[in-house]
């Protein structure tokens, strides 16, 4: 029998995280501590159920093969007590961390989670002695007001951010890059992630869904953009697969 793997996913009620659950699923070598910002155990797995309700796969693997945290990565020891802590550190091999926080707010509030967060998450890699790789969820839009080609080792904050949000998302990949001569990371940028790519299924309607609802109400008559206008997108179910992919690749390692 494979050894088994055992996977910290933080903000695993999250719309990316949750399917990338999905995909930890269809491991069978793969166990999961989903990391949920809660007051207890109880809690967590509650809200855990409320966004996995349609994915019966999920909620059956709650307290057999997924096991719900109630924490907070802005707080040091994730917001857990310290023997719980040192407990789930001492078994996890693999971290993905999904936790971000996209919502309008001044930089200083984002910075709790997308900079704060991700250095709590680096020192929790640290006390991990079985760690085999840490996989932080960016974004692409850590390229800022950069035009043309992008590298991938590009990271560079000199040609500015459109929100606030792109600039803490750039600031705890900078958290990130660092930690790499530490720690076995690999980091995924992805763009606007949308639904299924079969079903088209989606529940947070950001990004461009925002526009073509108010089209599709009757709230907006005309979308004020050309017929030739090409979107950066990719369906979420293609990224959870190619996280989890990755994740346990070591070609992607350092990556």
């Amino acid at each position: 029998m494979a050894t088994l793997k055992y996977v910290l996913l933080t903000g695993a009620n999250g719309f990316i995280a949750t399917h990338i659950a999905r995909a930890l699923l269809s491991r069978a070598d793969v166990m999961v501590f989903a990391l949920v910002r809660a007051k207890n155990p109880e809690d967590a797995k509650a809200k855990l159920l409320r966004e996995w309700w349609d994915y019966p796969e999920l909620t059956a693997a709650l307290n057999v093969r997924i096991q719900a945290v109630s924490g907070d990565v802005t707080q040091p020891n994730l917001g857990m007590p310290q023997e719980q802590y040192r407990d789930i550190a001492g078994k996890v091999t693999h971290i993905i961390h999904t936790a971000a926080d996209w919502r309008l707010l001044p930089l200083d509030e984002l910075r709790k989670t997308n900079v704060q967060g991700t250095a709590n998450i680096i020192e929790f890699a640290k006390q991990t002695p079985n760690i085999e790789r840490l996989s932080h969820i960016s974004t692409a839009y850590v390229a800022g007001g950069a035009t043309g080609t992008v590298s991938e080792e590009q990271l560079t904050d000199q040609y500015g951010f459109a929100t606030d949000y792109e600039r803490s998302k750039y600031e705890g990949e900078q958290l990130i890059s660092s930690a790499k001569t530490q720690l076995p990371i690999s980091v995924f940028r992805p763009s606007m992630v949308v639904g299924d790519s079969q079903t088209g299924a989606i529940k947070t309607f950001n990004t461009f869904y925002f526009p073509l609802r108010l089209y599709l109400t009757g709230r907006m008559r005309l979308l004020p953009v050309s017929r030739s206008l090409r979107l950066n997108i990719v369906p979420v179910d293609y990224v959870a697969k190619a996280v989890v992919q990755l994740t346990f690749d070591p070609k992607a390692l350092g990556k």
